[in-house]
């Protein structure tokens, strides 16, 4: 899957272009987030915006907000997030350290619910110094998971009508 946005090109120059790739045994998850000039005026906008910031970069994150059940940890030494789900599998987030990776607080907004859930996100930070920056990331299951185990509760009364 291709998607992307055009919004920080009036002020940086910038095209955000994400793919998502899944494999085929649906365990793992393959994704790149590029920042990226497109055009020569989106150059010249570029080079505008990092004259701003005196050619130290500019500042950006991707964020990937998670669900309340989740249990979110740091791991590796930070170099990879560990996700806990309520059905016992474990995911693992890992990224290919262009930028820096954190845990931070985060809300989750709920049909029926008054106030917002506290949650967690990853957040990836780098900054970018060329016409184009990319960040590469995975989500992938840390070990096999027997066919049973599912991360969906289901009603077993609906099952038997």
């Amino acid at each position: 899957m291709l998607a992307g946005h055009d919004g920080y090109v009036p002020t940086h120059g910038l095209t955000h272009v994400r793919s998502i790739d899944l494999a085929a045994s649906g365990r793992g998850l393959a994704g790149d987030d590029t920042l990226a000039a497109v055009s020569d005026e989106d150059m010249r906008r570029f080079d505008r915006a990092l004259d701003r910031v005196k050619l130290q970069g500019i500042p950006f994150n991707i964020r990937f907000h998670l669900h309340p059940d989740v249990d979110a940890e740091v791991d590796m030494g930070g170099a990879a997030i560990s996700l806990a789900l309520k059905s016992g599998e474990i995911w693992v987030f890992r990224h290919d350290a262009v930028g820096e990776m954190s845990l931070q607080p985060s809300v989750f907004l709920e049909k029926g619910r008054l106030k917002p859930r506290a949650t967690k996100q990853i957040v990836l930070s780098a900054r970018a110094m060329e016409y184009a920056t990319r960040i590469r990331w995975t989500l992938a299951k840390a070990q096999d998971t027997p066919s049973h185990v599912r991360d969906l509760e289901r009603d077993d009364s609906e099952m038997m009508s």
